[in-house]
């Protein structure tokens, strides 16, 4: 046997004709850039978070607009977890702002409150709260303290598409929410797609942003982007919409049978104020590389998420110590945990993995 860190594959096969079906529809009626089936789209996600969506083309698109329309740039500080992908900061930085880097914590390596309480000053014109692998931040405590420099709070959600946090969806309770719909995500689609969540102000802007700042075809109120959202991929959302609650019932059933079963403790502790919905299932082991490759020749396929916090990446790289990060990314292993997996898949991952940490 040998199992895949992923297996999209088996997920397409099992809802083939409902993706065969999403194409056709737009196919038969000729609507390729926005129209109805972005509509419908936007709609079933506002209704599902309670709040506007907006889709757009990509996450990193969706960070952009938020940030743009959250009145963030040049000069501008913001405080940003070091442990995330690059486009969070990213994003800032094509702004113009000023990435703040926060450690995580060594729970759920999302923000460290008290780290975040030592980097705030009346500088700070934003916090970012980054969900990492299904697992939202503590978002009363980072409100809280936003609420103190009467700073917004984004939240990049897109490793948390279905989760909670204090019984509230993920996309309902922030000032904006970003979306990533890339293939790994809980939520996906056959590419790159994102969207934006907000008040009804917020989210018109976005629209509008995304769309070269058009309130009608060739008329432009400001300057935007060309970053909507295909139909194509709006329809497939829409189709997958239907069983993303599902899909992350499976990924938690996996994660409560891999935390009972594997002879470490350095899983996740995820806090009884989170819904995880384990976009990655991740444990800490010393000597990573060596076990990756073992696990690999004995048949198990991992993902190291991310290797390297980024204050350490080349167009950052600066002096910022951040002891939790370094130590996490040097450690951070994730094992297979997506819908579709058997039993004996998910025993075979067990045993291999406890087979490599006994030894």
């Amino acid at each position: 046997m040998r199992v895949g860190y992923a297996n999209l594959r088996r997920t397409v096969k099992t809802h083939r004709k409902e993706i065969s079906d999403a194409i056709t529809e737009c196919l038969d009626n000729s609507y390729y850039i926005k129209g109805p089936k972005l509509e419908e789209f936007e709609e079933m996600l506002g209704a599902y978070c309670g709040r506007p969506a907006v889709g757009v083309s990509n996450g990193t698109s969706a960070l952009l607009l938020a940030y743009e329309q959250m009145g963030i740039g040049p000069g501008d500080k913001v405080i940003v977890p070091s442990f995330t992908f690059i486009s969070t900061a990213e994003m800032l930085s094509k702004l113009g702002a000023i990435p703040v880097w926060v450690d995580c914590n060594m729970d759920n390596y999302t923000l460290d409150i008290q780290d975040l309480e030592n980097k705030m000053d009346k500088s700070i014109k934003a916090i970012v709260g980054v969900d990492i692998f299904g697992h939202t931040c503590d978002y009363d405590a980072i409100k809280k303290i936003a609420k103190a420099y009467n700073i917004p709070v984004i939240q990049d959600a897109a490793q948390s598409f279905g989760g909670s946090y204090k019984g509230k969806i993920n996309g309902s309770y922030n000032d904006v929410v970003t979306f990533s719909f890339y293939p790994a995500k809980n939520l996906w689609c056959l590419g790159d797609g994102g969207a934006v969540v907000s008040k009804k102000s917020i989210a018109k802007k976005v629209k509008m942003a995304c769309d070269h700042g058009r309130t009608d075809k060739y008329v432009h109120e400001f300057l935007g982007w060309n970053e909507r959202l295909d139909a194509i991929q709006a329809s497939v959302l829409t189709k997958f919409m239907r069983h993303v609650d599902d899909w992350n019932r499976e990924r938690r059933r996996i994660a409560k049978i891999y935390d009972s079963s594997l002879i470490t403790d350095s899983y996740v502790k995820s806090s009884p104020d989170c819904f995880n919905v384990y976009n990655q299932y991740t444990i800490r082991v010393a000597d990573r590389d060596k076990v990756v490759s073992k696990l690999d020749d004995l048949g198990v396929e991992c993902g190291i998420m991310w290797p390297y916090g980024l204050h350490q990446q080349k167009p950052y790289a600066d002096k910022t110590v951040l002891p939790n990060t370094e130590t996490v990314a040097k450690e951070i292993l994730s094992l297979p945990c997506y819908p579709g997996m058997g039993l004996a898949e998910i025993d075979f991952v067990i045993d291999k993995v406890n087979q490599v940490l006994q030894n």
